[in-house]
């Protein structure tokens, strides 16, 4: 009755934030050593992970 279901994008996009969040302290660092060629193919993948895993999550529901 009062269940709240949480949005998988919502989800995906907050985990990815959180992940790039994470490696840029890690480069500030001087962890490890990020560098800008990187950062666009991260991007692209993480917005494939979230429009593959956004639709079959909610497909399933």
């Amino acid at each position: 009755m009062g269940e709240r279901r949480m949005n998988s994008v919502s989800l995906a996009w907050g985990l990815f934030f959180i992940a790039a969040g994470v490696a840029f302290l890690l480069d500030r660092l001087n962890v490890i050593d990020l560098r800008p060629e990187y950062l666009l193919p991260a991007f692209l993948i993480g917005i494939g992970l979230v429009v593959l895993f956004g639709g079959r999550l909610s497909r399933a529901s």
